[in-house]
């Protein structure tokens, strides 16, 4: 059985939020996006199961802004579960999405990190 692709899966339907994302900071001067990294998990379970360790960072222009937009993430992350289509089956654990400026560029960002269990298919 194959692993699905659970960091695809996220950042495609994190794009429902109309909001740019992608896996490493753009350089060219867009201050509006999500950016989803994948830090580990502690990886294939019972043959068919992957728990996949995801950080994402919602930047915006301030930070309130980058604030409703982790929410916004948070929320779509949790309904990953009930979605039919998705290969995501429970999200093991999550932090509460926290304002931590971008140590490089000084911009508002709020940061949270999931574990997903996704079915191996």
């Amino acid at each position: 059985m194959k692993s699905p692709d659970v960091k695809a899966v996220v950042m495609a339907a994190l794009r429902a939020l109309d909001v740019r994302v992608v896996s490493s900071r753009p350089d060219d001067g867009t201050k509006r996006f999500v950016r989803v990294v994948g830090t580990g998990g502690p990886g294939r379970r019972e043959r068919i199961m992957q728990v996949v360790q995801l950080t994402i960072s919602a930047y915006d222009t301030s930070t309130g802004r980058a604030a409703s937009l982790a929410a916004d993430v948070d929320a779509l992350i949790r309904k990953l579960p009930s979605d039919q289509a998705s290969p995501v089956s429970s999200i093991v654990w999550a932090t509460t999405p926290q304002e931590l400026p971008d140590p490089d560029t000084g911009s508002p960002r709020s940061v949270a990190t999931y574990q997903l269990t996704a079915t191996c298919r």
